[in-house]
């Protein structure tokens, strides 16, 4: 019997997802792509000159973006790599990036839904190193799901997975993607940044996630991969985006 493609292996695992509804909609997975391929992933990274620096490509001026690298899955990145990554990472986008990923990660969470608007897909590879942290947040309300996969070549930095939090104020939540305070937190739980694992949750005003910081020893080991996967409800992010145009126009004035 054939082995599986990376796609029909992926929906697959997703089709096995056990959700687990506090603090918010959420579940963990391990094996998520096929062993070999995994390790191809990994071998396919990117150099760290492909990546943009997060604190000088965006209009939020945190301290800490200065410690977080990344590369959209845009079109045309990967006109600057040598051929053979360039048909990797093509190759990766074309069922990545597809309508039946999208639907498959929004089917996991049917349980906890009442249909679906029209969507988009957006991503992009991360890297984080020494000094970064992600306080509590909820993301931004155009978000529908969110999927991080995790691609370190060991477990000897599980603790370095995203941890979810529930407000210590009973009742309050957050519409916009505000950062907060660890310490207006309790940590419920962190996902363990594992080889080839992945945490998936269902953005609301509750879904607080974030990061713990990340120490000089931690950044030694690794640099902390990570693909970030979001499912976007197609009209709301069109007029997030919108937005943000108008106002950087503005601000160019």
């Amino acid at each position: 019997m054939p082995e599986a493609t990376p796609l029909r292996h992926v929906i697959d695992r997703l089709r096995t997802a056990d959700v687990v509804a506090d603090p918010y909609p959420h579940y963990y997975l391990e094996r998520v792509f096929p062993d070999v391929y995994y390790g191809a992933l990994l071998d396919h990274l990117p150099a760290g000159a492909v990546y943009q620096n997060l604190y000088e490509v965006t209009d939020l001026k945190l301290d800490h973006f200065r410690h977080r690298d990344q590369r959209d899955f845009n079109d045309g990145w990967t006109e600057t790599l040598s051929p053979e990554m360039k048909e990797f990472w093509d190759s990766f986008h074309r069922w990545f990036l597809g309508p039946e990923l999208a639907r498959a990660v929004l089917d996991s969470f049917a349980a906890f839904a009442n249909g679906w608007p029209e969507v988009s897909v957006e991503s992009q590879l991360i890297r984080h190193r020494a000094g970064y942290f992600l306080g509590p947040h909820s993301d931004a309300s155009s978000k529908l799901a969110v999927l991080l996969l995790y691609l370190p070549r060991d477990g000897r930095t599980a603790h370095l997975g995203t941890s979810l939090y529930r407000p210590k104020q009973a009742g309050f939540g957050c519409p916009e993607s505000r950062h907060y305070p660890f310490e207006d937190f309790v940590r419920v739980e962190t996902a363990p940044y594992k080889p080839n694992s992945a945490l998936a949750f269902l953005r609301s005003d509750v879904s607080f996630h974030g990061v713990e910081p990340l120490t000089e020893a931690d950044s030694a080991i690794c640099g902390r991969d990570v693909i970030q996967y979001v499912v976007y409800d197609k009209a709301a992010r069109i007029a997030q985006l919108e937005k943000r145009r108008l106002a950087a126009a503005r601000g160019a004035a």
